[in-house]
């Protein structure tokens, strides 16, 4: 079992417990034990010194130790409520369809929305998951870094068919769905229609789908005139690392690979960022984690912005239709992509 595997099959059994404490209250002292546990081994494990860790890493290991320790003291857990809920009044743009559309105060709409439960113990184990992940992927980016450098493993790194299906499909998916109580405190279409947001999409759906496909292809665009102009061979770089990710010998392998990126990757992080996360953390903190989860990008901070702020775009349209819609966005794009990057004669 890899080691992303093991963390989603944790956060998947976490997710049960934590969901189970609703009924069974000691099972609450079951998450907190377990996350002022891990919060203290983390602690044990970066006092040695290690000879690949970076003072940068070691920084970002001790904020994340810091940041567990301080969500089991509630009178934190409702600070960080109150900062999410007026960042996301925001970013959600609720600071602006308040005001014009419901005749609400400016105030009111900005905390119209509350965003993390301090008292909910399945919350407390998502911002858990949130803070580790989120962590971990900092902690192995370079944001001191300029231009855009391939990560340190050799080109090619074919993405193969069995990692998309067991990560970015049914890993991403599986984490999501136990970790909002799936045959816990929910039901099926509980967990993956009400909670997740898998909604039958509606003809407008569809078509707002469709405009975030048209919509990616333009950001990007709009950023690689940015980008590919620093004078840095980026374009090249990040030509020669698509080329490598995803290659494939002929037509239908291309297919293949294509059809496979946009359902698993997709869907699976569709449902994991907009599905699960946002509705806890917020659309930026989900948007974060968003962007530096393409490790692809670890040495390249200027990369990681761009996935965030596009993820960010795709959280808004999510808080106005459902999850369904931006995967019509995520998938229907990576499914162009994918095609072009692996069938290129």
């Amino acid at each position: 079992m890899s080691p992303e595997m093991f963390f989603i099959f944790v956060c998947s059994v976490l997710g049960l417990i934590a969901h189970g404490s609703r009924k069974k209250a000691w099972l609450a002292w079951v998450i907190r034990g377990f996350i002022f546990i891990f919060a203290g081994a983390y602690v044990l494990y970066n006092l040695v010194p290690s000879p690949q860790e970076t003072e940068y890493t070691r920084t970002v290991n001790l904020v994340v130790s810091i940041l567990l320790f301080l969500i089991l003291w509630k009178p934190f857990r409702s600070l960080l409520s109150k900062v999410l809920t007026v960042l996301d009044g925001f970013v959600s743009l609720r600071a602006l369809t308040g005001p014009l559309r419901h005749k609400m105060t400016l105030a009111a709409s900005l905390v119209a929305q509350k965003i993390y439960q301090e008292e909910s113990i399945p919350h407390m184990n998502g911002l858990f998951c949130f803070i580790v992940c989120f962590g971990f992927y900092v902690g192995n980016a370079n944001l001191s870094a300029s231009g855009f450098a391939i990560p340190g493993i050799p080109l090619p790194m074919p993405i193969t068919l069995q990692q998309l299906f067991e990560y970015n499909g049914l890993g991403l998916i599986t984490v999501s769905a136990f970790g909002c109580g799936l045959l816990v405190s929910r039901k099926f279409k509980q967990t993956f229609v009400e909670r997740l947001g898998w909604q039958k999409p509606s003809l407008k759906h569809l078509a707002l789908g469709i405009g975030l496909i048209l919509f990616s292809f333009f950001y990007d665009w709009v950023w690689s005139l940015f980008t590919h102009s620093t004078g840095q061979g980026m374009a090249g770089q990040i030509s020669a690392y698509n080329a490598g990710a995803f290659h494939a010998e002929n037509l239908g392998s291309a297919a293949l690979l294509a059809i496979a990126t946009a359902l698993c990757a997709g869907i699976g992080e569709e449902t994991l960022i907009r599905g699960a996360f946002q509705p806890v953390i917020g659309i930026l903190p989900a948007a974060l984690l968003h962007g530096v989860m393409h490790g692809q990008f670890a040495q390249a901070p200027i990369l990681i912005l761009q996935v965030a702020l596009w993820s960010c775009c795709m959280g808004i349209a999510r808080r106005f239709t459902n999850t369904t819609t931006t995967i019509i966005g995520h998938a229907g794009y990576n499914l162009c992509t994918t095609f072009l990057f692996a069938f290129n004669p």
